[in-house]
């Protein structure tokens, strides 16, 4: 495990030698870069010095980001100078994010930052790992709320487009023992007619938290923080009884933005029975899992009113967005 004062004795040769800032760049604040995964290294931290730790990893972000932006405005001069071009010339031809894809990684900043760790799995899956596992059996009537998409069948195996991202906690809690905080982004589907507000491939997150002391008033307060840092503001949140297998009390999430209530999400405590069909039998371990749509999120933060926009590949819509800050 890498540690803050090893990659900040690397930054100090880096700069010296005057590295490509592009290559700075993608080193230390790429995805796979350095500062990510220390960021990812928070839950190794002994609970005594994660303060201390979080607070130089953010000041050593800070500072290598500065050091980055400063030099890449230098450069663009530079080559504004030798290049008959201005700086509109040079985002078209840079291109951008699609907003779904500027979000994600915005809400993976958001939750590394208190030690949820990145899991990704298949898109093609299992009956077992997208139902069965999740406390949906085959004769369970709640199998006809997700629309599912099945594949032909190889070796007997019922193989599904995957109709949410909670198969990627099932697969986690397999091969990895609590305490575990994860989220999982990924491309969802379901078969179902495409509307204002409906797709049939889109994007979901999804959040598990799993150790001793977890409880609802802990999930409250990881919601709270998050929404906060989302939208940028304090953002009122309540949560309403509801029903899913695989948790158990389960809740809706709403929140309070531009004075009214909006459904975003859907959560609760984790079912035993989906703890035991991963093997962990210990009645003192329980937790929460969330999930949320992040093209309903980017609808809300960006007032888009057409979810089809968003996949419309529309340069002119795309560009417009890529203006927005987040």
């Amino acid at each position: 495990m890498i540690s803050i004062e090893e990659v900040i004795k690397q930054y100090k040769i880096d700069i010296k030698n005057t590295l490509d800032i592009e290559k700075i760049e993608s080193k230390y604040l790429s995805r796979k870069g350095y500062i990510s995964e220390l960021f990812k290294n928070i839950k190794n931290v002994l609970p005594e010095n994660k303060v201390e730790y979080g607070q130089k990893l953010n000041e050593l972000k800070n500072e290598i980001e500065e050091y980055v932006n400063s030099n890449k405005d230098v450069q663009i001069k530079e080559d504004m100078q030798i290049y008959p071009i201005n700086s509109l010339d040079i985002q078209d031809e840079l291109g951008g994010l699609s907003p779904v894809t500027r979000l994600i990684y915005k809400i993976q900043d958001i939750f590394e930052k208190i030690g949820f760790s990145l899991v990704l799995g298949p898109e093609l899956e299992s009956e077992k790992y997208n139902f069965d596992s999740l406390n949906i059996p085959d004769s369970h009537p709640a199998r006809d709320v997700w629309d599912t998409m099945w594949v032909q069948n190889i070796d007997k195996t019922k193989l599904l487009l995957r109709t949410h991202t909670s198969p990627v906690q099932i697969r986690y809690m397999e091969s990895n023992t609590p305490p575990i905080r994860i989220i999982a982004p990924g491309k969802v589907y379901r078969y179902e007619s495409t509307d204002a507000t409906h797709e049939t491939v889109f994007h979901q997150v999804e959040g598990l938290c799993l150790d001793t002391n977890s409880s609802i008033a802990t999930f409250k307060g990881v919601m709270n923080y998050f929404f906060n840092q989302l939208f940028n503001q304090d953002i009122k949140i309540r949560l309403r009884p509801s029903y899913f297998p695989f948790t158990e009390p389960s809740f809706e999430i709403d929140i309070w933005f531009n004075n009214q209530w909006l459904e975003i999400a859907g959560a609760g405590m984790v079912n035993r029975k989906v703890l035991a069909n991963v093997g962990i039998k210990d009645n003192n371990i329980r937790g929460f899992a969330f999930g949320f749509g992040v093209e309903r999120l980017a609808m809300i933060l960006y007032g888009i009113n057409d979810i089809r926009l968003i996949h419309s590949a529309d340069i002119r819509f795309i560009s417009q967005l890529s203006k927005i800050k987040l």
